[in-house]
């Protein structure tokens, strides 16, 4: 039994009970992702183009999961500016997420300037892909200096791309190839689309935690809807209580409980939330939500809502506690970009240890239970910065625990309009929990701890950081790169931690 309490936990400690009573997600977006060859027979040996181009499309093919990606591609490589603008024309009308240009041989620089302008017209991402060639012999293909006459003329168009050299039949293909596509996909899975802020607004005070919601709309096609905590308290009123104690006794009995503090009737209420939030955003197809988390939910309503965050996060949604919208915002691209395997949550930079190269994060218990470092386990407690003033009248629920070890990105889209963003690699480690609550040391993969916190210090960043999990600097770049995003650079510090406004 409790071998399969412990499987569950990939899935969410009480999550197969949440699905039991809540909408199902919508069905996931697939990208449209076209595939052009381009190249001249009359100079060049033919069959071996054809050839060529049948092992790109398959492994492209290969390359593309296919629950998010639909390609479409090219009989065989085009050779003429009118076979290429009409090839683009019609998938553009079956609807064209991203493009890549297959380099079958050199081409006519009237069909690269086509393709330019209809790019102009038609701002797609679009990838120049070109490999080797036979050698020993006549030039056959030409097809190094083919992508480098392309890429000229795209420049000198003003048309935004980006470029890859690798075999088709290369054994990281997929990966590398999977940098551009997910890119694209993010950036078309988040157009038109709405995150929610449960309690309208940002927490009081936090100023970096709000966004200017015009900037996200141009930028990301992102739209903002504001609910007021009543509707999703009369929202989570269906609900019965046999549920709600139906999982309540599973959360508190689970092998993993260490302790609990916390009384009853909050943890239910707590349940109830995150019911009702996870339903609602599943009903407005919801990217994410930002959860004001207090001062409300304690004044009014007689709970700390970060434990409901947690238990929601387990359902695949992002929730930014203090409803940070950056946080938020960082948040959904990492799980867009992952393919939703980055599991984002939420911290503060809270220690330095220079010695060990780690840096500290933490919060106050609202990350996914998926996280859960099993050696350990988790506690069920009171918010421990209200009983830092007192006590007797903390309340709770919140879900105390070290994470798990491994690769991660840490980031953060900055305010006050996600337009520029600091992100690096490395690793949760093994470690004590330093402060209660939801703790992580990371130890950076190629920066030091001691270069990230004055790069975060000399320019006056966000106070908030999100961990995905994985290595996803490329992808966050890549789709930088696509949404004239500015990433902030890790500079070498002083000796000592010392340091003064970059402006």
């Amino acid at each position: 039994m409790e071998t399969l309490a412990l499987s569950n936990l990939e899935h969410g400690i009480v999550s197969h009970l949440f699905e039991k009573a809540i909408l199902p997600p919508q069905a996931k977006y697939r990208a449209n992702i076209g595939l052009v060859g381009i190249g001249f027979e009359l100079h060049f040996d033919w069959n071996s183009i054809l050839e060529n181009y049948q092992i790109a499309k398959e492994s492209l093919k290969q390359s593309l999961p296919k629950d998010r990606f639909n390609l479409v591609c090219s009989k065989e490589p085009l050779q003429t500016p009118e076979d290429v603008l009409g090839w683009l024309e019609q998938a553009k009308k079956e609807g064209l997420d991203g493009v890549i240009i297959y380099q079958g041989s050199f081409m006519a620089g009237e069909l690269g300037a086509t393709v330019a302008r209809w790019l102009m017209q038609n701002p797609t991402p679009v990838l120049s892909w070109s490999h080797d060639e036979a050698t020993g012999a006549r030039l056959s293909n030409n097809r190094l200096c083919a992508q480098n006459f392309l890429l000229n003329i795209f420049k000198s168009s003003g048309v935004k791309y980006s470029w890859l050299f690798e075999s088709p039949r290369s054994e990281s293909l997929a990966e590398h190839m999977m940098v551009f596509a997910k890119a694209v996909y993010a950036k078309a899975s988040i157009n038109q689309r709405t995150i929610g802020m449960i309690g309208g607004f940002r927490v009081p005070g936090f100023y970096d935690c709000e966004l200017n919601e015009m900037a996200l709309l141009k930028r990301f096609g992102i739209k903002v809807d504001r609910v007021d905590f009543e509707t999703i308290w009369e929202h989570g009123k269906r609900f019965s209580g046999a549920l709600i104690s139906e999982i309540k006794e599973e959360l508190l009995n689970h092998p993993l409980c260490k302790y609990n503090n916390v009384a009853a009737e909050q943890i239910e209420k707590s349940i109830r939330l995150s019911l009702a939030i996870v339903d609602f955003s599943r009903e407005k197809n919801y990217l994410g939500v930002g959860l004001k988390n207090w001062p409300e939910l304690f004044d009014h309503y007689g709970i700390a809502g970060d434990g409901a965050g947690a238990l929601i996060q387990d359902l695949g949604i992002p929730v930014a506690d203090e409803s940070d919208m950056g946080a938020l915002i960082t948040m959904v691209l990492m799980n867009q970009l992952s393919l939703e395997e980055a599991i984002p949550t939420l911290v503060d930079l809270s220690l330095i240890e220079e010695n060990k190269n780690r840096i500290g994060f933490w919060h106050c218990g609202g990350a996914p239970t998926k996280l859960i470092d099993t050696d350990s386990g988790f506690e069920v407690r009171n918010h421990s910065i209200l009983e830092n003033y007192d006590e007797e009248s903390s309340m709770g629920m919140l879900l105390e625990f070290l994470q798990k070890t491994g690769p991660v990105t840490i980031a953060k889209y900055q305010y006050p309009d996600a337009g520029r963003v600091m992100g690096w690699e490395g690793e949760i480690k093994p470690s004590k929990m330093a402060f209660r609550g939801s703790y992580a040391e990371v130890e950076p993969k190629e920066n030091e701890a001691k270069d990230i916190l004055s790069s975060v210090m000399n320019n006056g960043l966000d106070h908030h950081w999100i961990i995905g999990r994985g290595h996803l600097l490329q992808e966050i770049q890549e789709l930088n790169h696509w949404l004239e995003i500015q990433t902030i650079d890790i500079e070498k510090s002083n000796s000592y931690l010392y340091g003064h406004s970059n402006r």
